[in-house]
């Protein structure tokens, strides 16, 4: 639910330019996930990459410059494989099925693209700028939060969502699923499939209708006063 776009870090420059910075950011993805933020030097990339640090700094005038390129990176990955899964689940018609899309796309990016995750969980705890603070683009979270609960909220006013308060549900439903990649990080043998289901099936349990609460569309049509009870077996 991120739309950052690639080409907003990137500067322009030539087709056969972008391709080199778009090769840097690549690798420096490889190096910050295999040997860490601190050790992920514009030396140490430029050793990998097979070029020599003039090259680099020519594109990146300095680390922290690749270091943003590389966040925008990710972050345009998860939009271009977010976006078309959660809007295939259609929130609008359909918002009881959101939650369970939502989670599940989320742990299939964490599966497919587990060094991006990786690389940029890394940069999260370690790269600042000059006030201490995360780089603006982990700011999202709020919007993501937002997004989450006009769903909800929607699915209450078409009554297939039950009584709850849709922000803090949302909030709940983003926290489980950061919490989702911070143990793949930390086990990457974790059942993500698995786990994503038991978060959607606790989720959707919470957020459910009572029974008289239900849209009348979604009610089993009420028997006449005098109608004898059934076990639903035939005699």
């Amino acid at each position: 639910m991120r739309t950052t776009p690639r080409d907003q870090a990137a500067g322009g420059g030539t087709f056969t330019q972008q391709k080199r910075r778009d090769q840097l950011v690549q690798c420096m993805i490889e190096v910050i996930a295999e040997a860490g933020f601190a050790r992920a030097s514009v030396g140490e990339l430029a050793r990998r990459a097979g070029v020599s640090k003039g090259v680099v700094t020519y594109h990146f005038a300095a680390k922290d410059d690749l270091i943003r390129a590389v966040i925008a990176d990710v972050i345009a990955s998860m939009a271009e494989y977010l976006e078309p899964r959660l809007h295939a689940a259609e929130p609008a018609r359909f918002p009881e099925r959101f939650i369970a899309a939502y989670v599940t796309a989320w742990a299939g990016y964490y599966r497919s693209h587990a060094r991006q995750v990786l690389a940029l969980v890394r940069i999260f705890n370690a790269f600042r700028d000059e006030s201490g603070r995360p780089n603006p683009a982990f700011g999202a979270r709020a919007g993501e939060v937002a997004a989450i609960e006009h769903v909800l909220r929607a699915g209450q006013d078409m009554g297939r969502l039950g009584s709850f308060d849709p922000h803090v549900m949302a909030s709940v439903i983003k926290i489980a699923a950061d919490d989702l990649l911070t143990q793949f990080v930390n086990d990457p043998d974790l059942d993500l499939e698995g786990y994503a289901a038991q978060l959607a099936t606790l989720f959707e349990r919470a957020t459910r209708p009572d029974p008289a609460d239900r849209h009348p569309a979604d009610r089993p049509p009420d028997l006449p006063p005098d109608a004898p009870a059934t076990s639903g077996h035939e005699p």
